[in-house]
């Protein structure tokens, strides 16, 4: 079942890739020739949430994801970012925080594929179940204004404490 979703991805965005032609800007470049610093950061604020009832049950998901990124070349960016989710359902609280770092190629000016490494705690209540590894792989598209959504699938988790209850993520936000 993962070779599928895997072989999926990789034919998905090799076929973005034969079809969209456009190239992307070349980077503003100083008087010297080279790309200053400050011109190769990028920056991203992810997240999402939720308000609802399930089962009779009020709940609540808040989920942030910012990142900050370094542009080694026009398409390939490599970054390190902070994840926090807070998580109420009914009288049950869970938090979620840790770090992550990604490496995202630029197919376009639209699309992106992504890995992502993520090292994360989760507390019940107040009890801390220790620190757990994931793997993301995906992509994403912006359809412009900064707005990127993104889909990733799950490749390495815990199998006994997956906070994400699913292989597949959705998630959106802001790039600049």
């Amino acid at each position: 079942m993962k070779i599928k979703n895997i072989l999926f991805f990789v034919l998905f965005f090799g076929l973005i890739r034969i079809l969209d032609a456009q190239n992307i800007a070349d980077l503003p470049r100083d008087s010297t020739g080279k790309v200053p610093f400050r011109k190769r950061l990028v920056f991203n604020i992810g997240g999402g949430g939720g308000f609802g009832s399930t089962n009779g049950q009020s709940t609540i998901n808040i989920n942030l994801q910012p990142q900050v990124g370094y542009r080694i070349t026009n398409r390939l960016i490599a970054g390190v970012g902070a994840n926090y989710q807070f998580l109420k359902f009914g009288p049950f609280k869970y938090q979620v925080y840790g770090g992550n770092t990604y490496v995202r190629y630029l197919i376009s000016q639209q699309f992106f594929v992504q890995t992502e490494y993520q090292l994360l705690n989760y507390s019940y209540q107040n009890a801390n179940t220790g620190w757990n590894d994931y793997v993301l792989i995906g992509g994403g598209y912006f359809p412009g204004g900064g707005f990127y959504i993104s889909a990733y699938y799950l490749l390495k988790f815990p199998p006994n404490n997956n906070i994400y209850g699913a292989p597949y993520i959705i998630r959106a936000g802001f790039s600049f």
